[in-house]
């Protein structure tokens, strides 16, 4: 097994001729769609999903790639729950290439680059995920809220909070 060292990784933007590439990780993920309780999307789900993202200025789609290869799909919105912070929706790393450190590099990498616009990230963890929930409260998020039966919010404040800015 290759450690993270060895893989460059690269997050593109989404775009509609994409399609092909989010199925293929899809595909290769069946062990998350079971854990939610879904089936894996059908190309035609992905170009529905995918043509909603697209249509929301606040939202970012993108697919991870060790080399040309995609191994992974990051969605999140900024701006969301409100001004300044953001959300991450979903880090899905393709089950042939977990365990080498490209989940918490992408999520890190990204709280980098949010840090100056954005004072907290959000993670939303969907359906019983323990591991999601390990692998977001290792990377110092800590449980904020349920978002209903199946939604568990994680939070990381990534710069100090106004002193009269509510929680």
């Amino acid at each position: 097994m290759s450690t993270l060292a060895e893989i460059p990784l690269e997050r593109r933007a989404v775009r509609r001729n994409d399609i092909e590439a989010v199925y293929r990780v899809y595909r290769q993920s069946p062990g998350y769609f079971e854990l939610i309780g879904a089936p894996i999307p059908e190309p035609a789900d992905v170009v529905r999903e995918l043509e909603a993202a697209l249509q929301d200025p606040r939202r970012r789609i993108e697919l991870i790639y060790a080399g040309p290869t995609p191994v992974g799909y990051l969605d999140y919105k900024l701006d969301h729950p409100r001004n300044g912070e953001a959300v991450i929706s979903l880090v899905l790393v393709a089950e042939p290439y977990r365990g080498r450190g490209i989940g918490q590099a992408v999520v890190s990498a990204l709280e980098s680059e949010l840090r100056e616009r954005v004072a907290r990230l959000y993670a939303v963890v969907y359906g019983d995920n323990a591991q999601a929930t390990k692998f977001f409260t290792t990377l110092g998020y800590r449980y904020f809220k349920d978002g209903g039966p199946a939604i568990k919010w994680y939070v990381k404040d990534l710069r100090p909070l106004p002193a009269n800015r509510p929680i």
